[in-house]
């Protein structure tokens, strides 16, 4: 018994040395880098893959495409792609599960996602409806409550699988 309670001690205390605890303990994700694919369960047991491919900021719109920009105010577009790597049916609304957070070390803003399309290329659709196998990308407008460049995270909250978060720079 002194033998396996011993072990288990240092086990425990190696884990703890290398930052390993089993649990984040906090409750927040892992920040991943732009470009990185997470795939998640989601409710009604669909699968879903995500990926931020590219983040323009402050970013531009094609013209006649919106109204004047509010003065003090900037344009981030965030490049998403989703694909339903399940057997079921998914749908997404990215215009209402998408936040941007501030670089570290300033203040944060407000932000207000459009349906609006960049320069850079398409808008995604307000709701995405994918079968399995199928994917989309395209691009998601947020208006920022200050110039930019400021987008220092963006997250997307697919569910109850819990938010997914991508460090920008």
């Amino acid at each position: 018994m002194r033998s396996t309670t011993a072990t288990l001690c240092l086990a425990t205390a190696l884990l703890l040395a290398g930052g390993a605890t089993g649990c984040s303990g906090d409750g927040e994700e892992p920040q991943l880098d732009v470009g990185t694919t997470v795939t998640r369960e989601l409710e009604g047991g669909g699968k879903a893959a995500y990926t931020l491919k590219s983040v323009v900021d402050p970013a531009e719109m094609k013209p006649g495409e919106l109204t004047k920009l509010h003065e003090g105010r900037s344009w981030a577009a965030l490049e998403l792609s989703f694909e339903n790597v399940g057997s079921k049916d998914i749908e997404e609304r990215p215009l209402h599960r998408t936040d941007l957070g501030p670089r570290e070390g300033e203040k944060p803003f407000a932000t207000t996602a459009t349906d609006f399309e960049p320069v850079q290329g398409p808008a995604l659709p307000q709701v995405v409806r994918l079968k399995p196998g199928e994917s989309v990308e395209g691009f998601l407008v947020m208006e920022v409550g200050r110039p930019g460049p400021v987008v220092g995270t963006v997250t997307y909250s697919p569910g109850r699988s819990g938010d997914i978060v991508w460090k920008i720079g």
